[in-house]
């Protein structure tokens, strides 16, 4: 038997705007994060010797993007998979067979990101969706109560994990490389890096980082509603915003100061530093997806070109993520046009931002003629099979 999985679902083509504008915005955050480290400003990474542009862009990076992008979109992803579950189980679909649309959508990402991990940057998050689909997906076929206590039982594993993890990675990376996430593209040693790694990523990432606990955070607000009738939620989504927007720039505030060589700390204080900003990220991660949740009330009656421009983007969410991914590396990897090691980290997030830009139009256009993502379409045809209709055009005007 099908067990109940929150409010009917929205149909497609009375999509809500909250969780695509939310997801528009968010490749923005992830961008930027993406090219800091490109800079030789990735998280952790001691900046106090550069240039003082950087330097800001280090510390507005550390205290806004850092483990805070990544929550939204975890958050986000696992609300999605909510989504999907409900609209099937309102269809009459088999337990079974959610099952195995469960199974395949996360070994598709674990492709996908494979693929772009190799290709692209090592990094990157689709692969640790794909895990987390695999790991939880079964949750949303049980009853709330055992969807909250995977959370608990997640919230106190992630507590004591992810301090130790970030202890020894700023033990590790004391007087080492800045540049480890980025292999070249000019040798074999640096493909067969890029090969290594590829699997092994998504791993580190669930265990050093709050994954799993963020999916099923997205699966109880999936469940709850919350991006698709903000205005009823409105005063838990407020709570959730300031709060969990005030709690992330505290706990990201001492690693954003030691960045930048405000503070003075050891090996040992530097982790738990990093621990809590980590943690903390969890809060933020909430906070802006409630954010733009409540923003989109008011876009959602007066929304001008620029806000269909954005949710367009969330729309088609896999292929502008990588479109992002592939224009800043292309931009910004010292073995491509190499800008990265020029620009430095303040020239990176403005790189970043132009590859957004470059979305944006390409998404209003795809949204005029009716077009959807091409990696978007591709990963629907794989995981439920058939060729996807392609979307009516939009009026003009």
């Amino acid at each position: 038997m099908n067990t109940p999985t929150g409010p009917p679902p929205t149909d497609r083509k009375d999509r809500k705007l909250a969780p695509d504008l939310a997801r528009g915005a968010m490749l923005l955050l992830i961008a930027m994060a993406y090219a800091s480290v490109y800079a030789g400003g990735g998280f952790g990474t001691d900046v106090s010797g550069e240039a003082l542009p950087d330097r800001v862009a280090a510390f507005v990076t550390t205290l806004f993007l850092d483990n805070r992008a990544f929550p939204m979109f975890a958050i986000l992803f696992g609300y999605g998979m909510a989504w999907m579950v409900a609209r099937q189980t309102a269809r009459g679909t088999a337990d079974a067979e959610v099952r195995r649309l469960l199974r395949r959508r996360g070994l598709f990402l674990l492709l996908f990101g494979f693929v772009h991990a190799v290709l692209v940057f090592p990094g990157e998050i689709l692969a640790s969706y794909g895990l987390a689909a695999l790991v939880t997906g079964w949750l949303l076929l049980r009853p709330n109560r055992v969807v909250v206590r995977a959370a608990v039982v997640f919230a106190v594993f992630y507590a004591l994990a992810v301090p130790a993890a970030m202890i020894l990675m700023a033990a590790g990376s004391a007087g080492g490389s800045e540049d480890w996430g980025l292999p070249g593209y000019l040798t074999v040693g640096d493909w067969g890096m890029r090969l290594v790694s590829a699997p092994f990523s998504p791993l580190f990432i669930a265990v050093a980082y709050p994954l799993l606990l963020l999916v099923v955070l997205g699966y109880l607000a999936g469940r709850a509603g919350l991006l698709d009738d903000p205005v009823a939620h409105r005063a838990l989504l407020t709570r959730i915003a300031v709060g969990g927007v005030a709690v992330s720039l505290a706990g990201a505030l001492p690693s954003a100061l030691v960045a930048v060589g405000a503070v003075d700390a050891g090996g040992l204080a530097v982790g738990l530093f990093m621990g809590l900003q980590v943690l903390t990220g969890v809060c933020g991660g909430a906070g802006y997806a409630a954010l733009f949740t409540l923003w989109s009330i008011r876009l959602d009656r007066t929304g001008g070109v620029v806000t269909r421009a954005v949710a367009a983007v969330g729309r088609r969410s896999l292929t502008f993520y990588l479109l992002n991914s592939v224009l800043v590396a292309v931009a910004l990897h010292p073995e491509l046009m190499g800008l990265g090691t020029r620009v430095g980290g303040a020239g990176a997030l403005a790189v970043a931002a132009l590859a957004w830009c470059v979305s944006l139009v390409l998404a209003a256009w795809s949204e005029r003629t009716g077009r959807p993502g091409p990696m978007d379409a591709l990963m629907r045809r794989l995981v439920h099979g058939g060729i996807p209709r392609r979307r009516e055009p939009r009026p003009a005007g």
